[in-house]
Formats: structure tokens, C-alpha cells, sequence
């Protein structure tokens, strides 16, 4: 019989109660040293307090995987967490209702932060006490507006750009080339702090609330990472230390602490889906994006039955690649359950459609970004019937400054929070101008669509982020939004401007036309990246379907230029003129977009963490990688 931790619980709530009766008695009757009797009394205390927190915790579902320290750790963090919940709460309320003032107080210790570094002396930062005055007085920015700044720091340089020492650099994904480095410093962490507490406290308005003791599991790859001239890390914004994850990691996660070290992606999902499957009572599952589920769903699909061998021999298949010392290590927290194996057993051999739920009925959530179309494929298959939560918006640049307050709806949307991003707004109209207008937090309006323009607590300046963004509403007076699309994926041949937006919904209605087909990924180019000497000018699609079939008439290819015609206004006109002809659409073999993933992160600063799918490809090599992968 297995002895779990509730049983555990309720023998020590007992055993400890008794101890205090003894001890209280003891106090009460005998002539012993006053100093003797009040430490009798302490101690009775103490075990009364432990017999309280045992029997509540005898009481709650429970992972078992849970060692004593964790299990405590994990009741601790989670309880704290609920104590503050309504000082969370009053303290986002306050920032919501008062948006101009919060940012101006923001834009104040910034300043003040700053002013006496270089950077700040030659921009008169001390001159700027309000969003008015850093609209008037400082200009627009872009990356190339820092970078020197920020490598002068990363070289050790002090008092250059930044008004602390930096912790360490987080790298953009930069999936075409090198990405950009961004100083991570105290004021910063303490912001995203709070932003974390705020979008835990979402998502349990969202979901029922997990037990405080059962665990959850992250699907976490560990980034490449290099080191600046100073000695500091420079790694993805979601990058643990390894001497760091015995404390970050153990309390809540179902993966032990040597799979945060694994860095190779396939290896990652195996073991964190190994240590998930063996939890019945696995609370959230959670990655960076819905795509990482998915493949880890998949991965599991796939190798099921090694799985299930590992958990019942424990010891890890011999041909998932793992350094030598993380196996060991890994595989003694490997305990047997036999039954536990039957179980899954029968359940994946009834298939894998909701799976999910079957395998953990007490999951309240997945929990990851939908920012490539992921989520509904999750729910069609492996989630049915779960919450899919889409919790934050986030950038590298500015850490997690918008929080969904509401997951339980179907269409995501964030609100602003004015005390980690000081915001300006360019009307969509004038994205592409050098010198645009720009609105500030109080003046923007519902429906309206603007690229973000930051002032972060990581030194940039009035930094043009390139995500355009709309305006769905108001939460109190703050700025609720949404995500549309980037600029830097625009298509612009000649002046239509197509936006992602447009040319997704056309990969989707081309293919929703296509019978007995689902679309696994896409990606586009402009032609004269790839045949600068044709003086034709079109785009190039590259679409992955999740069949072998290839072939397709002329006349259900061409859906995606009518869709584009019937859509966007300048694009109908210049092929009307011929001056854009007709989009070339490529179907790529299976594993394609699989492979451009792996391709991309052998080659760049990307993880695999922060990974998406360029809707844009920007470069020669990688239109011609793709164009290998034509099979129609």
C-alpha cells in the first residue's frame, strides 16, 4: 500500500496535538524553573501551529512526487500568495483607476535613476518630470538609438547608460541574425515581481484554484546562453541559472531540478512529459507558447510506450540524449507505480483525443501564449473540454507589462499595467512615418489601432517596439488591448502594405477550402529577396498541411490571391495593374516548419522557449532552405 502524503499528514497532526497536550499539562502542573516552563510553553506552541498546517494539508489534494521541504515550500509560496491577493488586487485597482498620474510617477523614477548617467547628462533627462515633458523633450527611438550604450555596459563600463549595475543581459530571439541585448537590473525584476503576482492572481479568478500543494509542470528548455566582458550572463528573457533552480524550481514543478539544465528541446519535452504523466494530480500545465504544448502532447503521443517502460523499470530511454550525470540524477527521482502505469496504459490506448483531461482530471488549465494559432488544434485534440489560458503580453524589451484579467474568454486581451511601461501610442496610419504623433495613456481611444512606443524600467527610451496593437476598451481608465501584428512583417512590395493579419486569415481560408486537410504552420517572403534579377514582384507562401497529398488543382492555390484581392484594396489594384503578380504558394513537406525551428536556433541567439514562426522571411538562405522543402 502506498503511504501518501495526506495520510502523512493527518498521523503527524495527530501525533503533534498529543505532544501539545502533554506538554501544556506539564506547564500547568509541575514546579519546574519558570524559564524551563516557558520554553515547554513555546515548543507547545510550535507543534500546535504544525499540526494545524498538517491537518490542512491532509485535507487538499496532493502530488505526491512531493519531498517533506517541497511539500512545505509549496504550501507556504501558495498560501502567502492567497493572503495577498486582495493587497495585489487594491494595488493594480489604484494604477488602473489613475493611469496618467501612475505614469508619471514612473517617468519621475526613471528619471531620476538616469540622469546622472552618461546617457542621461546628454539627453537632459533631469529636465523631464512628467509624460508631457518626455513627449516633448526626448525623441523616438529605435534599438540602433542604444546599442552602443548598451555594449559599453555589457563591457563592464559603469555609469554609461543605466542607473545600477545590471544583473545579467536578455537577448531577443532574433531569429534573423543576431538578437539584441537588454540590461536586466534590480528595478527591473521588482516590476515583473508584481506583474507575475497579478497574472497568478488572474488565472486563478479564471480557474477554480489549484490546491496549495499540487504541483505543476513547466515545459522549460534551457537557453544557450554567453557572457559578457563584465562576466555577466546574456541569455532569453526566460533563463534560470543552474546554481539558481534548486530554490526556484523544487517547490511547484513536477520536473525535477536537473531536467531546467537539459538543453535540447526533444530531450526537455520527453523528460518534463515523463515526470508530468507520473502526477495524477498535476494542477497546471504551462509553457512560453501554445506550440511547445503541442509538440509536448505529441512527443508523448509518439513515444507513450517508452514512457511507460521508463516509469516501470526507472531508468530513461537509452536513446533520448542526455548527459551522462543528468541521467543518473534524473532517473533517482524515477519512484515505481505500477498502477499508475496501468492506468495510463489504458487510457493511451483508447486513443488520444482528450487525452489531457483523461490523463489528469484534476488539470484546471493549460497555461502558454497563443500567438501562432496553436490553441484551437490543442483543444480540437488533446485539451477538449480545458481552458486554454492566453495570460500575458510580453516582450524581451519590456518584460510582461499587460496581464489578461479575463482568460476565460475565448479572444485574448490585456490590460496595460502603468507602473511597469511608461506607454505612448502612434496611430496605425502612421506607423511607417520617422517623426509620427504619438498619444499618450489618457488620450488613446476604444477601437483605435497603434504600434507601442515603451519608456521601460530596462533604460529604453520612447523605443518604438514595431507591435501594432487595438484598443478594445477600458479596464476602470486604463487601456485594455490586443495584439494584431508586427510591422517588421509587413509585405511591401510596393506600397500595399499587407499586414500578417490579412495574410493569415488568407493561408486559413485557402486551406479551410482544401477538403479533408488542416493547416500545420506557414511562412512568406518577398520575391526579390529570393530572384533579384526576375522583374516580377510577388510573394512567396510556404504552407505545411498535416497530410502527405500534394496535389492541389491551380484553381485551389489561387483561393489565397483572392482572398488578398477581396481583402485588401491595394493589393487588389496592383494586380489589377500587374505590377504585383500572382503570389507563388508552395506546399512544404511534413516536419518542415519542425526543422526550420531547430535551423533557426542552430544558427541565431533564439531558444527554444521564446521561438515563434517568422511570418516574414528576411533573408536569401533561409527562402532557399524552404524552397528545398517544395514538394508541390
Amino acid at each position: 500500500m502506498t503511504v501518501t502524503w495526506s495520510f502523512r499528514c493527518a498521523c503527524w497532526g495527530i501525533v503533534s496535538s498529543l505532544l501539545v497536550a502533554v506538554l501544556f499539562g506539564h506547564c500547568l502542573s509541575c514546579q519546574a524553573h519558570l524559564a524551563l516552563r516557558i520554553a515547554e510553553g513555546g515548543v507547545a506552541i510550535l507543534l500546535f501551529l504544525s499540526s494545524l498546517i498538517a491537518f490542512h494539508i491532509s485535507t487538499l489534494r496532493c502530488s505526491e512526487s512531493h519531498t517533506l521541504s517541497s511539500l512545505l515550500l509549496s504550501y507556504w509560496w501558495h498560501q502567502s500568495e492567497w493572503l495577498a491577493t486582495p493587497f495585489i488586487l487594491a494595488k493594480a485597482n489604484r494604477m488602473w483607476k489613475h493611469p496618467r498620474e501612475t505614469q508619471d510617477d514612473l517617468i519621475r523614477e526613471l528619471t531620476r535613476r538616469h540622469a546622472k548617467t552618461e546617457y542621461g547628462r546628454k539627453n537632459r533627462l533631469g529636465e523631464i518630470r512628467s509624460v508631457e515633458d518626455l513627449r516633448k523633450k526626448h525623441p523616438l527611438t529605435t534599438y540602433d538609438h542604444f546599442k552602443d550604450y548598451i555594449q559599453r555596459l555589457a563591457d563592464g563600463e559603469e555609469g554609461v547608460f543605466l542607473g545600477e549595475k545590471p544583473l545579467r543581459f536578455a537577448v531577443t530571439s532574433g531569429t534573423t541574425g543576431t538578437g539584441k541585448k537588454i540590461p536586466y537590473g534590480d528595478f527591473f525584476w521588482e516590476g515583473e515581481s508584481f506583474a507575475f503576482k497579478l497574472l497568478r492572481l488572474a488565472l486563478y479568478q479564471g480557474i477554480s484554484r489549484p490546491s496549495l500543494v499540487q504541483k505543476r509542470c513547466f515545459l522549460y528548455t534551457h537557453p544557450k546562453f554567453s557572457v559578457t566582458k563584465a562576466g555577466l550572463a546574456a541569455a532569453a528573457y526566460l533563463f534560470v541559472k543552474e546554481k539558481e533552480i534548486s530554490y526556484i524550481i523544487i517547490p511547484e514543478q513536477s520536473s525535477p531540478p536537473p531536467a531546467f539544465t537539459i538543453t535540447h528541446e526533444p530531450s526537455a519535452m520527453y523528460v518534463h512529459m515523463l515526470f508530468a504523466i507520473a502526477d495524477p494530480n498535476l494542477a497546471v500545465l504551462n509553457a512560453t507558447f501554445t506550440s511547445q504544448l503541442y509538440r509536448a502532447l505529441t512527443c508523448l503521443e509518439t513515444n507513450w510506450r517508452a514512457m511507460l517502460e521508463d516509469l516501470s523499470t526507472r531508468k530513461i530511454n537509452a536513446k533520448i540524449p542526455l548527459d551522462p550525470d543528468v541521467r543518473r540524477s534524473l532517473q533517482g527521482y524515477l519512484r515505481p507505480d505500477q498502477a499508475r502505469v496501468s492506468q495510463l496504459r489504458k487510457e493511451f490506448e483508447k486513443g488520444f483525443d482528450g487525452i489531457v483531461k483523461r490523463m489528469w482530471p484534476h488539470l484546471r488549465a493549460l497555461d502558454a501564449v497563443d500567438v501562432l494559432g496553436f490553441k484551437e488544434k490543442l483543444q480540437e485534440k488533446y485539451a477538449k473540454g480545458l481552458v486554454c489560458v492566453d495570460g500575458f503580453y510580453g516582450t524581451t524589451e519590456c518584460g510582461t507589462p499587460a496581464v489578461n484579467m479575463w482568460i476565460a474568454e475565448e479572444e485574448p486581451r490585456y490590460v496595460l499595467i502603468p507602473h511597469l511601461v511608461v506607454y505612448e501610442f502612434i496611430p496605425e496610419e502612421q506607423c511607417l512615418e520617422k517623426d509620427p504623433t504619438t498619444l499618450l495613456i489618457d488620450e488613446v481611444e476604444a477601437g483605435g489601432r497603434y504600434e507601442l512606443v515603451s519608456t521601460t524600467r530596462t533604460g529604453l527610451y520612447r523605443y518604438r517596439s514595431g507591435d501594432v496593437v487595438q484598443v478594445t476598451g477600458f479596464h476602470e481608465r486604463c487601456p485594455v488591448i490586443r495584439m494584431l501584428y508586427r510591422i517588421g512583417e509587413y509585405l511591401n512590395l510596393v506600397y500595399e502594405k499587407m499586414n500578417s493579419q490579412v495574410v493569415d486569415a488568407a493561408v486559413k481560408a485557402t486551406v479551410g477550402s482544401w477538403p479533408g486537410v488542416q493547416l500545420v504552420d506557414w511562412t512568406c517572403a518577398e520575391s526579390p529577396i529570393y530572384d533579384n534579377d526576375s522583374p516580377e514582384l510577388y510573394y512567396i507562401v510556404f504552407i505545411e498541411i498535416d497530410v502527405e497529398q500534394t496535389e492541389f488543382t491551380e484553381e485551389q492555390m489561387s483561393k489565397f490571391d483572392e482572398y488578398l484581392q477581396n481583402h485588401q484594396y491595394y493589393y487588389k489594384n496592383l494586380r489589377a495593374s500587374r505590377t504585383i503578380s500572382a503570389p507563388h504558394v508552395h506546399l512544404v513537406a511534413q516536419g518542415a516548419f519542425t526543422d526550420l525551428k531547430d535551423f533557426t536556433i542552430s544558427r541565431t541567439t533564439a531558444s527554444s522557449n521564446q521561438y515563434k514562426t517568422p511570418r516574414k522571411l528576411r533573408t536569401r538562405e533561409l527562402v532557399e532552405w524552404m524552397m528545398e522543402r517544395v514538394v508541390s
